[in-house]
């Protein structure tokens, strides 16, 4: 969430960060508690599950995803020092960084709002500079995609960098402030925020002990003489970086020349644009070609068709190289940030890995916390000239390949793995783009990101089904129906839901959940007394210490198995409430299964089905003489029997005919 301090890999020595920028403009690199017990998970951000007096919430822990029932449980992380570029030079802002650093060590928060590109973050950045020579701790929370900048999604990023564990859930305001509730003399920036009056309030409320600095583009803090409200740069200002970027001190006839007027307009008093025209400048052949000569205040004349920012840009991307141009049209093909470690799985390319410092050099990109960020600019001058976008299927089949081999330290944004999806499906690419979900469901949500989840899970169902996937489809629909009971049901959905979903590490891999999702659902709605819950909790301690997952091992299905797999259809279909209820159906389940192993050719599942069709009938032999407990509620019955029913199910059923027919 940190900012990198250090000039671009291949600067000058003694050449610093740009200053006066957003935060988009950070310098770049080059690429280099308690647990109750493991689940695995798919889905959607819908806050803590409640039962009574206990809660639970799921969060990824760098290898899974395990169960909490409270935020409590878990150690806080102490913070960083906050990081900050070094080097910094502000044109025209040094008073407002002192007013705010002085405000934020007095423990004042503070908000700084205006139009967007006039420097809001680059002061920010400034300002963590600052309070870093003091050794103060902290984060900086950054945008990230299209997530929706609510409240409850600030409090899960929150708890993400104060945890150090993924959220896949909401987090509970109230047990977030009382984990926090004795901790003091940290800071958060929250980086173009937009977040209202009262949400604000209930924020600071939340963290007594911690300072924030907000970057938003209005006045939304409570304490207005805290609110600082960020100009364009004015023209002495403008005139200075402009200068400084140039290397010139420009007097009257050189700003003439330079037709800095018109300039300033066109760039509203944006840095990043000033800087766009400073190296449109650089880049002119009379600039190139001028002999060195007095007065140096005096440049080469500049032509006035040529001022317009976008003129700037498309002239600047046709001057890059080859492998630079591959990158800037990625980034804009697919709008998000890029870190440059991912740059060579996008494009295919592998002269493709070290171009971000030429770009960030041509202004046209911007920095931003190990990423790279296409500007506006830049990207419509892609679109205006015309270059070819990146294909998706060579990003599709780059990305899994980087993915399956746990390639670069920073992972990709889950918002590029859902525009190569829908470029894909945009592109009727349906096998490759039901294929890639897989992969790209898997890696959005360890990364936090559920909703994006969800909506890969819809490209996957639509391309499985135009392009005749029916098994694709099949496990689409199956996982998205679990991951949902997971993320917005009851204990008992999420219980039941443990035993259906993948690993998100293993996204080859597929649960038992195709034959016995319904089944889950069933139990999910019948189990929901006391009593019920605990059984639901023992009976998920069994299924998961059994190991209750399968791997597919193709499109062929022995002979046999569907008969089998229809047998324990119909056994969900009942609704036992007496042990005599479950006799009843085991009696039936003996019966179907000694007729699929009668279909059978393999001798291994034919063995199988005779066996448990056997186990089946003498479990029924038993049920048949047991009697209730008088004493117990005919519901309390009938939980502890559906329990009861799918617990046999798994160790007589699910476990051993797994093993001989394939789930998909």
């Amino acid at each position: 969430m940190s900012t990198e301090a250090g000039a671009p890999d291949g600067a000058a020595p003694g050449e610093t960060a740009p200053d006066e920028t957003t935060s988009d403009e950070t310098t770049p690199e080059q690429p280099s508690g308690h647990v109750e017990s493991a689940i695995v998970v798919h889905g959607d951000n819908h806050g803590i599950i409640s039962q009574g007096d206990n809660a639970l919430n799921v969060v990824f822990d760098g290898r899974r995803f395990v169960e909490i029932h409270s935020l409590l449980e878990l150690p806080l992380r102490q913070a960083e020092v906050l990081a900050a570029p070094t080097g910094i030079r502000l044109f025209g802002r040094d008073g407002l960084v002192d007013q705010v650093a002085t405000q934020l060590i007095a423990g004042t928060s503070v908000q700084l709002y205006g139009s967007e590109g006039v420097g809001k973050n680059a002061i920010a950045d400034a300002v963590h500079h600052r309070l870093a020579a003091r050794g103060q701790r902290g984060h900086v929370l950054r945008p990230q995609g299209e997530e929706p900048g609510t409240l409850e999604t600030l409090y899960k990023r929150l708890a993400t960098v104060l945890f150090g564990k993924q959220f896949l859930r909401g987090v509970d305001e109230t047990e977030l402030h009382q984990a926090v509730a004795h901790v003091r003399d940290v800071h958060i920036t929250v980086i173009d925020g937009a977040l209202g009056r009262d949400d604000l309030s209930r924020l600071q409320q939340t963290f007594p002990g911690f300072t924030f600095l907000f970057t938003s583009p209005y006045l939304t803090l409570p304490d207005t003489s805290a609110a600082h409200h960020v100009q364009p740069l004015g023209r002495a200002a403008a005139i200075e970086l402009l200068s400084s970027e140039l290397g010139l001190e420009l007097g009257p006839v050189g700003l003439q020349n330079l037709q800095f007027d018109w300039a300033y307009r066109m760039a509203e008093g944006r840095p990043q644009r000033l800087r766009l025209y400073a190296e449109f400048i650089k880049g002119a052949d009379e600039w190139r070609d001028r002999r060195t000569r007095e007065p140096h205040d005096q440049p080469p004349p500049v032509d006035a068709e040529q001022l317009s920012p976008l003129r700037q840009a498309e002239a600047l991307a046709v001057a890059l190289s080859e492998p630079a141009r591959r990158v800037l049209v990625a980034l804009a093909t697919f709008g998000v940030p890029l870190a440059a470690s991912w740059f060579v799985p996008v494009t295919g390319h592998q002269d493709d890995m070290y171009v971000g410092p030429e770009l960030f050099d041509r202004r046209l990109v911007t920095y931003d916390g190990g990423a790279y960020r296409i500007t506006g600019d830049a990207a419509a001058a892609v679109r205006g000239l015309d270059w070819a976008p990146t294909p998706a299927a060579t990003a599709a089949e780059g990305l899994m390949t980087a993915l399956a081999a746990d390639e670069g330290a920073v992972r990709p944004d889950p918002y590029l793995l859902l525009a190569v999806a829908q470029v894909l499906n945009a592109g009727r690419q349906w096998a490759l783009a039901s294929h890639f979900v897989r992969t790209a469901v898997a890696t959005a949500l360890t990364a936090g990101a559920p909703q994006v989840a969800l909506q890969l899970y819809a490209l996957g169902k639509a391309a499985a089904l135009r392009g005749g996937l029916d098994k694709d489809r099949a496990y689409y629909v199956r996982t998205e129906e679990q991951t949902r009971n997971l993320l917005q049901g009851d204990k008992a959905a999420v219980a039941a839901a443990l035993l259906v979903l993948a690993p998100p590490v293993a996204p080859a891999a597929v649960t038992a959940g195709g034959k016995i999702a319904s089944l889950l659902g069933k139990f999910t709605a019948t189990v929901t007394t006391k009593t019920g819950l605990t059984v639901a909790a023992v009976t998920v301690a069994t299924a998961t210490a059994a190991g209750v997952v399968v791997a597919a091992t193709g499109d062929g299905t022995p002979a046999g198995c569907a008969e089998a797999y229809a047998a324990n259809d119909a056994l969900r279909e009942r609704d036992p409430r007496t042990p005599q209820d479950l006799a009843s159906g085991y009696r039936q389940m003996a019966a179907d299964l000694n007729t699929a192993a009668g279909e059978a050719t393999d001798p291994e599942v034919k063995s199988t089905l005779q066996k448990q069709a056997t186990a089946f009938a003498d479990t029924a032999e038993t049920k048949e003489g047991e009697s209730p407990d008088p004493d117990m509620h005919p519901d309390v019955t009938a939980a502890l029997v559906g329990a009861e029913e799918l617990r046999t199910e798994i160790r007589l059923f699910l476990r051993p005919v797994s093993q001989v027919c394939p789930m998909e």
